[in-house]
């Protein structure tokens, strides 16, 4: 056989295993069977999966996507989940959902939802996050104090890193905090040393770039430490939050994460550690939010005492919250006037001196 023919059978050849992949890539897609399973015709549903596959074996992608295909599948896809069978608004018991770019978005800062179950808490994300804005840079307003921590340092991640005393920023009254948070390892995770002394509730704003979530805790480290409440704040949002807590030592948490659940992935550090710089090779980690907070604390006047639902008189709705709320205090409780950890006569002699209009 001359040169000429050798050069173009080889040609020949290569354009019809392009030809095959570039068939193989349009049957894969949402609209064909999962990857995991032998099915009649050719591809599968997760198309990062299925066109891994169909560059080694077209057979899969071009005639049925058989037993052989499943393995391969198996062996080359481990990491790629979406989409997959599954609404992204509704519980399933596998990982994944159907609209791909969601469910990349969800999986990426939430891993579980990718290789555990698509759970309440997946669900609730994609409501919260695939239909949002995520472009939302924060700019501290003049008299911000930035937080300090470079964010491949942790400076005050509380009892992290096998801290025998609590290691937190202090924030007063009145404090603006222009801070940072992500989930490189160790993950990163901003305590703030609340007031001890208070004459009233305090009011705790929170403005964020990435899902956040923020904490009450209480306790040392030597334990136990106790999450009185907790409270989600969803990207882009400027929460409010109207904490009354008895008169001791209390911190404020604020962590990437969710209602129901911390961020562990998807948040890396935008800055170079001196002491760990990266290959010069290496690509920067995607990133789809920010990772900058603002942070405000503010303290009220004394509420009015026995206003318990803030309706501005003390009456019999308050008496029945009161009731409800009788016994030994778990968490946060609002009606124990006098701080002894219990409802009980004491408060209710607290409530009815107020009872009327508040003044």
């Amino acid at each position: 056989m001359n040169v000429s023919l050798i050069r173009l059978f080889v040609l020949v050849t290569m354009v019809s295993l392009f030809a095959s992949v570039a068939r193989g890539q349009d049957a894969c897609g949402p609209d064909r069977p999962p990857c995991d399973e032998p099915h009649d015709g050719p591809g599968c549903l997760q198309p990062q999966c299925c066109e891994l596959v169909c560059k080694i074996d077209v057979f899969c992608c071009e005639v049925i996507w058989d037993e052989t295909c499943v393995e391969q599948a198996g062996e080359l896809c481990g990491d790629v989940y979406c989409p997959d069978l599954g609404g992204c608004l509704e519980i399933h018991d596998t990982g994944g959902c159907l609209d791909e770019a969601c469910c990349e978005l969800v999986r990426m800062h939430d891993p579980f939802c990718g290789y555990g179950t698509w759970d309440e808490i997946c669900v609730a994300e994609a409501e919260s996050w695939c239909a949002g804005t995520f472009e939302c840079p924060i700019v501290p307003p003049p008299g911000a104090r930035a937080e300090g921590e470079p964010c491949f340092e942790r400076l005050n991640d509380g009892c992290g890193g096998g801290a025998t005393e609590i290691n937190a920023t202090t924030i007063a009254c009145g404090d603006v905090i222009y801070g940072k948070t992500t989930t490189s390892v160790p993950r990163d995770v901003d305590w703030f040393r609340l007031p001890e002394t208070r004459d009233g509730p305090v009011v705790v704003r929170l403005e964020t770039e990435f899902p956040a979530r923020m904490l009450i805790v209480t306790g040392s480290c030597e334990g136990p430490i106790s999450v009185l409440d907790r409270r989600p704040v969803d990207p882009c949002g400027n929460d409010e939050w109207i904490i009354d807590l008895p008169q001791g030592e209390y911190h404020l948490v604020v962590e990437a994460g969710a209602d129901g659940r911390s961020l562990r992935s998807g948040l890396p550090c935008d800055e170079i550690d001196p002491k760990n710089p990266p290959d010069d090779d290496a690509e920067p980690l995607p990133r789809t939010y920010g990772l900058h907070y603002l942070l405000e604390l503010a303290c009220t006047a004394a509420p009015c005492p026995g206003d318990l639902d803030g309706d501005g008189r003390v009456d019999g709705v308050d008496l029945g919250l009161l009731f409800a709320a009788w016994g030994d205090c778990n968490g946060v409780c609002p009606a124990d006037f006098d701080g002894d950890g219990t409802v009980d006569g004491q408060d209710l002699g607290g409530l009815f001196v107020g009872w009327g209009v508040c003044p």
